[in-house]
């Protein structure tokens, strides 16, 4: 779940005489397009299947009106006066790239839909003139289509999916009953949000958040994981996503568990979670990096564009207390993280100012997600589609990453760098952390040295012959 940290205050539209800026978020994820300007780690793209009787014109012709109303899609990135300054563009016709598999025999088509999609998946962007959204439509049977679409981070995030859809599916109904596109003006623009949080984020309020950032994050550990191979000396972010299941039985009777004690399905999971890197790096001293947005005003889900903030959270397992325990303490280090998230990422690692070391991220290196459902479906008139499925893009931002959807765990994935682990790593990663989890709610007042499934996984990663890591 991308956790939400409230703090009202109004935004405006800018005065027509105030300049465009880049949000914070944005200006870093520019600075490092600048120095790999032709990696696919920063595209975020989605496919969603779609069966019925589907208008391509009027769907092309919706995503248009997407384009035009979501002025972040049609911005471009520029330099002046030696910054990076977003310029929109004019109404743009969104072309809607057609591939027709139907005469590709059925065993031959689904590899080649999958390599299609990852190859214009991975296709990197030009910031400074292309469009900001790339669809593509796929027909594989008389009524069955695959539909994709691709964006770069700096204008787009997972939460934009929902505002993407929503407002996809109100043009295309519109214009397949023979009216009009229409949907009210937005209240403001991505860049009325970019300006105002840079008048936000100073003085008193910048002086608090420094203030914690820098308490809370000194002498943060590096995190080791064992690693099946020997680190590269630059992290080159290669990585792959391994995707699985919960049992049926575990979500709901570990969500009814959190329930009790009186903490959500996120922080119960992020717990578990720190448990499970206890196991695997014997460290009591864990950082742990989430997406969190913080929620400056209640308009602001109804625009796409880029929000989320990667926040660390510093778990405390000293002396290996019960699940309880260390739930206790997950609750109040994620409150504080919450309380505090707004101090954009970048910004806290050149305030902490940590080792720099080019084979790893700064500050932390392991990342957990848990989304409270499944991404939603493209529902269009008289079209059945299926829940978004992110696609393999073949990169990885940190060392590891879990996101296990908290509801019913029927949609979880590690993202894992292929240059340190293995699959069957992975695969082993995925026993552990199941069999961790339901140890662990069912003994929630057991020391955790005493948990059977905390012994057995320290005593076998323990074990394992140690890899050169630099």
């Amino acid at each position: 779940m991308v956790q939400t940290c409230e703090r009202k205050s109004m935004i405006e539209r800018r005065n027509q005489d105030e300049p465009r800026v880049l949000s914070f978020a944005q200006e870093a994820l520019w600075y490092v397009h600048q120095l790999v300007p032709s990696s696919p780690v920063y595209n975020v793209a989605f496919f969603s299947r779609l069966r019925g009787d589907l208008n391509v014109p009027a769907l092309e012709e919706a995503l248009s009106a997407v384009v035009h109303r979501h002025e972040t899609l049609r911005t471009v990135f520029l330099v002046s006066q030696g910054a990076p300054t977003p310029f929109p563009l004019k109404r743009r016709r969104v072309e809607l790239k057609q591939t027709d598999l139907r005469d590709v025999p059925e065993p031959q088509r689904e590899a080649d839909l999958k390599r299609l999609v990852e190859i214009e998946s991975a296709r990197p962007f030009d910031l400074s003139r292309d469009l900001m959204l790339r669809p593509f439509l796929f027909r594989i049977a008389e009524q069955e289509y695959v539909f994709l679409h691709v964006a770069p981070h700096i204008v787009f995030e997972g939460g934009s999916l929902n505002v993407l859809y929503r407002d996809l599916a109100a043009f295309y109904d519109q214009l397949v009953s023979g009216r009009e596109p229409y949907l009210p003006d937005l209240p403001f623009e991505y860049s009325d949000f970019a300006l105002w949080q840079r008048m936000y984020l100073q003085g008193r309020r910048l002086e608090t958040l420094n203030k914690y950032w820098k308490e809370q994050l000194r002498d943060t550990a590096v995190l080791d994981l064992p690693v099946d191979f020997t680190r590269p000396g630059i992290h080159t972010q290669r990585g792959s996503r391994y995707r699985f299941a919960m049992p049926p039985e575990l979500m709901p009777a570990a969500n009814a568990t959190f329930g009790k004690v009186g903490t959500t399905s996120f922080r119960g999971l992020f717990a578990a979670f720190a448990a499970f890197l206890y196991c695997y790096t014997g460290s009591t001293d864990i950082c742990v990096s989430s997406p969190f947005t913080p929620v400056w005003y209640p308009k602001a889900p109804d625009l796409i564009g880029f929000f989320v903030n990667t926040t660390a959270v510093r778990v405390d397992l000293s002396g290996l207390p019960p699940f309880s325990t260390l739930l206790a303490r997950v609750e109040r280090a994620v409150r504080r993280a919450m309380t505090h998230c707004d101090l954009p990422y970048s910004k806290v690692v050149e305030l902490v100012h940590p080792m720099r070391d080019p084979s790893r991220m700064p500050l932390t290196q392991v990342n957990f997600r848990a989304p409270g459902q499944p991404n939603p479906a493209l529902q269009l008139s008289g079209i059945s589609g299926t829940p978004a499925e992110i696609v393999d893009n073949g990169s990885s931002k940190f060392d590891l990453a879990l996101e296990v959807e908290s509801s019913a765990g029927q949609i979880c994935q590690f993202e894992y760098c292929t240059d340190l682990f293995k699959p069957d790593t992975i695969h082993q990663m995925e026993k552990d952390f199941k069999s961790l989890l339901a140890a662990l709610i069912t003994q929630l007042e057991t020391p955790m040295n005493e948990v059977q499934a905390v012994r057995e996984i320290r005593r076998r990663v323990g074990s394992r012959p140690a890899i050169l890591t630099r």
